[in-house]
């Protein structure tokens, strides 16, 4: 972090501004490289290193995302190649499928911005290199923000200055009330084991007339009324079946997983993602089978398909959310809705004082 990032930063505690106590290295830059931060009054005080503050109290909590990051992932970004102009898996990504017709991202334009649950920063890197804001704070739980400082340093130099990375957690966020022009968090919240009360904090951190863009996995909706007589499908009802089914299984793997020690776990998931098993989703009369038993992933890549894998059914929270259950919550948060997602489960919304009343 650069001496004047403290001012976006508070006691994740009292809400109250930080001092910067002491500075053990910088870069050549200015860059403060390791220090501390401090609240006065209290005399909480919290680490900076490698550049970036950190005030993740709870190492133990949801450990499966630093494994992802720093031992799947391995240093080598691959969450990243979706942002390599010369990767094949470029623009394939969560990114462009809550623009919302690029109308979401322009707010940004200029503007400080919070990244909730950044990774190894994919997201953050598409909004500067597309709308240039002023300022991106990347805020994650885990150890993806020293990845994505390695990968930032080596491909993005230039954007050294516009990123503020920070290690925290969505439920002690460092910032005080209505920091941030622009919000955004894409797959990310229904995995912290209270997803409400994420997107409460999320919304807690926005200006009003500030933007909030969120996408969460969402529950299928299973319709169980007859069709209209104008749009008939004898083939809906075994749809259901077979949709029912995968339902089932996706959630005995979860389940089973959370039970199974986690080395046993990874070798599993590293069948399913292996070349073998991936060959037999292209027969036909296979892969509908082969989908039922184990829903997986699909890259042609072998890393990309264990690391999908891994977090959708590795994760130690994960859960799914219909419209109705999230709606009052950003109602109460005063998020006057400007887009539902066609993806399920995204809202992109302006934070309105008094909006509902």
């Amino acid at each position: 972090m650069f001496p004047e990032d403290v001012q976006y930063l508070c006691c994740p505690i009292s809400h109250k501004p930080l001092e910067i106590s002491q500075v053990f290295e910088t870069n050549v830059d200015g860059e403060i490289l390791s220090g501390e931060l401090y609240y006065p009054v209290s005399g909480n005080k919290y680490p900076i290193k490698n550049g970036i503050p950190r005030f993740v109290f709870d190492k133990e909590y949801n450990k499966t995302w630093d494994y992802k990051w720093t031992q799947i992932d391995r240093g080598k970004g691959l969450n990243y190649r979706v942002v390599d102009k010369s990767d094949p898996m470029y623009r394939d990504h969560i990114f462009d499928l809550n623009n919302y017709n690029g109308q979401a991202y322009r707010h940004a334009r200029d503007k400080v911005v919070l990244d909730i649950g950044c990774g190894v920063g994919q997201n953050s890197w598409l909004l500067l290199e597309e709308q240039q804001p002023f300022k991106v704070i990347a805020m994650d739980l885990t150890g993806g923000v020293n990845i994505f400082r390695k990968i930032m340093l080596e491909r993005f130099p230039q954007y050294k200055s516009k990123i503020l990375m920070v290690q925290a957690s969505v439920f002690s966020m460092p910032f005080k009330d209505e920091t941030f022009d622009y919000v955004f968090s894409l797959g990310v919240l229904h995995h912290t084991g209270n997803t409400r009360q994420a997107i409460k904090q999320a919304c807690r951190v926005l200006k009003y007339g500030g933007q909030i863009n969120l996408w969460i996995y969402a529950s299928e909706p299973v319709p169980y009324e007859a069709e209209e007589p104008n749009r008939p499908n004898i083939y809906k009802p075994f749809m259901y079946v077979i949709l029912a089914i995968r339902y089932l299984m996706v959630s005995f793997w979860i389940h089973t997983f959370r039970k199974m020690p986690h080395d046993r776990v990874v070798s599993f998931i590293e069948f399913v993602s292996s070349d073998f098993w991936y060959s037999l989703h292209k027969i036909p009369l296979i892969k509908t089978f082969v989908q039922l038993i184990f829903p997986s992933a699909i890259y042609e890549d072998y890393d990309m398909r264990f690391i999908n894998n891994y977090d959708g059914y590795v994760n130690a929270w994960s859960d799914t959310w219909n419209e109705h259950e999230i709606f009052p919550v950003l109602r109460e948060s005063n998020i006057a809705i400007q887009g539902i997602a066609d993806w399920r489960l995204g809202f992109w919304g302006i934070k309105i004082r008094d909006f509902y009343l």
